[in-house]
């Protein structure tokens, strides 16, 4: 029992001695608590994308008043009388993501509904609704008028029969598949091609001496630096862009049966505006791991450094899935990264903001030189460079 505890306060002492293993140990939880306590507001209040303070816009035609008296009192929900001119266009315009929910009660709705309470199933009449099941306000203001009027409806013989017609187009459910997966996939992806190259190429060649030979040239150290970031990003990009291209061309046939979609839907200005964001976003992943695999002794210390910035970023990517993409304030974009995440997720859903993706290029740049700066500084320091 002794020596079993000698060779624990041995481990113990190593472990806590090196303040490189304590950081990694503790830094995931730190991180995961930081990211969701400042974008929290982002990812989890907004889950499915619709604010609890929003109030749904109903627009009905022919709707009996025992039916509107079901709403009497709603404060999240409004109600619009139109005519049946009308209809077409607010149809448009559900289609469009413009408006919420459109229902149409046919003009003899009371008398057959009477009929059908009275004991005639066969004259039930039909409500038609119309919503677009990509914005997220018209699936649950769906979902609540017929909860409301619920009561009115007969279980077992029906007493009207509703006509359900979802007016997302192929498009639409394109832009919502993508812009929910894509970013996620865009941002590890290239990750994993950053911690692939980067690691090896300055912790390896710390580990096997050869940095510490070509430190000693008469070459500027942060020409070293720049040179590794450079050519470090160019070949995470091509590993990056080459499994971006699988994922983007495979998702259309692996989410065939929600729809047809097709990477056809966008335009050659939206893939230019990814590329800028991709060639930024590896430009940062790419500093990041360059001054982390600095930090580390060995290629091993490093992949195990680099652990909780892959769950950052992983948890960035997700960010997408949980909020309302592209929209909010522009301050949002000052989040390296993060930014990244919100505007791919606004490009795939066809709500691209030029603004926006200009914002997340020039602070992604910027973080990407400072950050490359840092590497330069850090070259220059003896102790960091030979701390083997």
């Amino acid at each position: 029992m002794k020596n079993i505890w000698t060779v624990m306060k041995k481990e113990f002492a190593r472990f806590f001695r090196d303040r490189r293993l304590v950081v990694s140990l503790f830094l995931p939880g730190i991180l995961i608590y930081l990211i969701y306590s400042l974008l929290g507001s982002g990812l989890i209040s907004n889950l499915g994308g619709v604010d609890e303070n929003y109030v749904y816009q109903v627009y009905t035609v022919n709707m009996p008043d025992e039916f509107a008296a079901q709403f009497e009192g709603v404060s999240f929900m409004e109600l619009h009388a139109i005519s049946a001119e009308e209809a077409d266009g607010h149809k448009q315009a559900v289609s469009d993501q413009q408006e919420d929910l459109l229902v149409i009660f046919p003009a003899d709705f009371e008398e057959k509904y009477a009929a059908a309470v009275a004991g005639d199933p066969t004259a039930a009449p039909t409500v038609e609704f119309f919503y677009n099941t990509v914005r997220s306000e018209g699936t649950q203001a769906y979902s609540l008028f017929a909860s409301a009027i619920s009561d009115l409806q007969q279980q077992v013989t029906p007493y009207f029969l509703p006509l359900v017609t979802d007016l997302a187009t192929d498009a639409d459910v394109t832009g919502m598949i993508f812009s929910m997966i894509a970013p996620m996939l865009v941002l590890m992806l290239l990750f994993s091609g950053c911690m692939s190259v980067a690691p090896e190429s300055i912790a390896g060649e710390k580990e096997r001496g050869t940095l510490a030979t070509m430190l000693v040239t008469p070459v500027r150290r942060s020409h070293i630096a720049a040179g590794k970031i450079i050519a470090l990003s160019a070949i995470s990009l091509l590993s990056g862009i080459c499994s971006f291209l699988g994922i983007i061309l495979s998702l259309p046939k692996l989410m065939g049966a929600a729809g047809n979609l097709s990477v056809a839907v966008y335009t050659a200005g939206d893939y230019l505006m990814i590329l800028g964001i991709v060639l930024s976003s590896v430009l940062v992943m790419v500093a990041l791991v360059s001054i982390v695999s600095a930090f580390a002794k060995s290629v091993k210390e490093a992949t195990g450094m680099i652990g909780p910035l892959m769950i950052l970023v992983m948890i960035l990517g997700l960010s997408t899935m949980f909020s309302s993409g592209a929209t909010g304030s522009y301050l949002w974009y000052l989040i390296p990264l993060y930014n990244s995440a919100r505007a791919m997720s606004g490009i795939f859903s066809f709500l691209a903001s030029p603004v926006a993706v200009l914002i997340t290029i020039a602070v992604n740049l910027v973080v990407a030189a400072l950050l490359a700066v840092l590497l330069a500084k850090m070259f220059d320091s003896e102790k960091i460079m030979f701390n083997k």
